[in-house]
């Protein structure tokens, strides 16, 4: 039993690969983030077009899971998860042209990329953590978002940031190829990972976006408490001292949260792991909203780190625990769709929240939002026991 805790997956090598690829992928898109502020206006773009080109990603990501998804589950995880990464490196090439359509369509292809290598990532790590591991699986892809999102920035600084452009772009048309090449490389380990799967492809698409709408409706809810900490968290807490380590403070606390307790979903269970990760989530934006000091405000800061840490993944159990094998990756793609819906519109609703209001305003109309999360994602919930109808068609079959 010890040695089962402390392996956390089969194929340990390809997983870490897998996650190593994602990272490098994501590092790529954080690079460019922090820059775009300055890149747009430089290109002539006003306000409006820095936020165009910041959710532009978005677009072409929630568009394009589900079918990277599906693909990956007729042709295997690993050769669509290079091409994704490959597509992210060549959508840079617009931007060497000026003004900012060019800027908006590199974008746009960039998310079309990293649709695909993150849909992938996700069916394959899947296959690589094994049935009784799949939440900690769907949280390390969240992992290695975080990572991602965190190191590209640190390897942009020391290239002179906004201030030498040219320098990031190079980055980030390099560092997606390395993902690939890494993939390439887990591919060669986990042999498994090309190849159609049995069945692959035959489920009817409406079927599988109607078996993941309900837990992804609770993302889309859960996501509009994480665009509201990322937007407004700094501007609530700021009388308290601790205003710009508001966001660092919760990426810190996401990723420890997803390596040290990925196995929560798993153990106790996605309904219960929800229950508890909406609650802290929605206590957490409350507290730091309403926090009159620095204590009270990073506690805040730590359990909604928590909350969003494991409400994903149990989001993504229950979607996928709807739908038969050969099509999780489809599957997977629907359900991560809903992330893209809810940072595209968790946005604007939380900004029309302070500006009605103010930023603390924002953060506790999130915590409306997250609270109702379990209840949409888990209404009208199978009784246990009951047969899931997949199955049994599957093995009348």
């Amino acid at each position: 039993m010890r040695r089962r805790i402390l392996q956390p997956t089969r194929g340990g090598t390809a997983y870490l690969l897998v996650l190593g690829a994602a990272v490098a992928c994501y590092a790529a898109l954080g690079a460019v983030l922090v820059a775009l502020p300055d890149e747009v206006p430089r290109r002539g773009g006003a306000a409006l077009a820095v936020g165009v080109a910041v959710g532009a990603p978005a677009l072409t990501g929630a568009l394009g899971r589900p079918l990277a998804g599906r693909w990956a589950d007729r042709v295997g995880p690993a050769r669509v998860m290079a091409l994704g990464a490959a597509v992210m490196s060549v959508g840079v090439l617009p931007v060497l042209a000026p003004g900012v359509p060019l800027l908006v369509v590199s974008r746009l292809v960039v998310g079309a990329g990293e649709a695909s290598m993150m849909a992938a990532g996700v069916l394959w790590l899947l296959r690589l953590a094994g049935p009784d591991r799949q939440g900690r699986a769907l949280g390390h892809i969240g992992l290695a978002n975080y990572a991602g999102l965190t190191v590209g920035p640190l390897l942009a600084r020391p290239l002179g940031g906004a201030a030498h452009m040219g320098r990031i772009w190079v980055l980030a048309a390099v560092l997606p190829l390395l993902g690939a090449a890494v993939s390439g490389a887990a591919a060669r380990v986990h042999r498994t990972a090309t190849g159609e799967a049995d069945g692959a492809g035959r489920e009817p698409f409406t079927r599988l976006l109607a078996a993941t709408a309900r837990p992804g409706l609770g993302l889309l809810a859960v996501n509009i408490g994480y665009v509201a900490v990322l937007s407004f968290g700094a501007a609530a807490a700021r009388s308290t001292g601790v205003g710009g380590l508001v966001v660092p403070l919760f990426g810190a606390g996401v990723i420890c949260s997803r390596t040290l307790l990925a196995g929560v979903p798993d153990r106790a269970g996605p309904v219960r792991t929800l229950i508890g990760a909406a609650a802290a989530e929605t206590g957490g934006l409350v507290l730091v909203a309403l926090a009159p000091g620095t204590p009270l405000t990073v506690v805040g800061l730590l359990v909604l780190a928590v909350g969003q840490g494991l409400a994903v993944p149990s989001l993504g159990l229950l979607a996928l625990g709807r739908v038969p094998e050969h099509a999780r990756g489809a599957a997977a793609g629907a359900f991560f769709a809903w992330f893209d819906a809810g940072v595209g519109l968790g946005g604007p609703l939380v900004g029309l929240a302070a500006r009605a209001a103010d930023p603390a305003g924002a953060l506790l109309a999130a915590s409306a939002a997250v609270a109702a999360a379990a209840p949409v994602a888990l209404l009208r919930r199978r009784k246990r026991g009951e047969a899931d109808r997949w199955q049994v068609e599957r093995h009348e079959g």
